[in-house]
């Protein structure tokens, strides 16, 4: 019982850490489960087109008109993209279920002999994550292990990447301390939508089975929108 509260109590400072306004009421939302979804990581969509012309058989420059494909070119524009309140979906790695105490957190189904857990919420800040410096955010979480537990928590964060999860801006990032005399390691997205910031965070303990399955779990993340 001790190890499911500390884990709640991690996941909120998460939370916490990324807003900067310290609400902890801030409900978790349920995850769309899904059994399969491709990589979500998106590709650019700016097009490029190369306009192929003789100089030599153009008429006078005042006589000139606009070749076809140059005339395409300037029409095609990248539209600004719309955030719109969205929902994460992903795969649920196998064996892991809805808790039934605490919306937006599934345990294995073996708890409390493993204590590996996946918690989604949704955070209702502006503020885009994506541009959250790594140091800042690593300070930031050790501040708040020691304001809210009185615990000196060294945490080592060993990846910090920029992603995009459908258009959407944000970060993967993976990191391990130790709190409460057990280690920890996690794998959290946390990606911008706009008024929101959507954070999935998987945990589990040191040397754990389920990284890669984490991984791949992380891999089919995307963003539905909420009709």
């Amino acid at each position: 019982m001790l190890k499911r509260w500390m884990l709640l109590l991690v996941t909120g400072m998460l939370l916490v850490t990324v807003t900067g306004c310290g609400n902890k009421n801030q409900e978790p939302t349920e995850v769309i489960v899904e059994s399969a979804v491709d990589n979500t990581t998106a590709d650019s969509d700016n097009i490029q087109v190369e306009v192929e012309t003789d100089i030599e058989e153009l008429p006078p420059l005042e006589e000139a008109a606009p070749a076809e494909n140059q005339t395409k070119a300037e029409e095609v524009k990248e539209e600004e993209f719309v955030y719109e309140p969205a929902e994460i979906s992903c795969s649920m790695p196998s064996g892991f279920v809805a808790d039934s105490e605490e919306p937006g957190l599934y345990l294995h189904k073996s708890y409390p002999k493993d204590v590996s857990s996946i918690s989604y919420v949704i955070s209702e800040s502006g503020e885009d994550v994506s541009q959250l410096k790594l140091e800042d955010y690593r300070t930031a979480l050790e501040a708040d292990f020691l304001e809210s537990y009185g615990d000196e928590v060294k945490v080592s964060v060993t990846q910090y990447d920029k992603i995009t999860v459908d258009k959407r801006p944000g970060l993967k990032i993976k990191l391990h301390y130790e709190f409460k005399g057990v280690v920890y390691e996690q794998l959290i997205y946390m990606i911008y939508n706009g008024t929101e910031s959507h954070i999935l965070s998987y945990t589990q303990e040191k040397d754990g089975k389920w990284m890669e399955k984490f991984e791949e779990s992380g891999d089919s993340i995307r963003l539905v929108p909420v009709k």
